[in-house]
């Protein structure tokens, strides 16, 4: 487990300890429980996109009835001349 070291105004780190002991904690594990939420959540939402992205894709694929196109006679159509 790696040391992190951070800055924190002291009014708002005394009220926090306060409210650890209240816990029966310490600022250190409810940090630390506050931080592998925050990653917990950062992964579901990541999940979650990713779930929507292959839905959006699924929905808009369409099949092109076995026929291969080439550069060529994509561009070669009326409508573009």
């Amino acid at each position: 487990m790696k040391n992190l070291t951070l800055s924190v105004n002291e009014d708002v780190l005394h009220r926090v300890r306060k409210l650890a002991a209240e816990r029966n904690t310490t600022v250190t594990q409810m940090l630390r429980e506050h931080l592998h939420k925050l990653a917990r959540e950062a992964d579901s939402s990541a999940q979650a996109r990713a779930e929507e992205f292959r839905r959006v894709v699924r929905k808009l694929a369409r099949s092109a009835g076995g026929e291969k196109f080439d550069r060529e006679s994509l561009y070669d159509r009326p409508v573009l001349r």
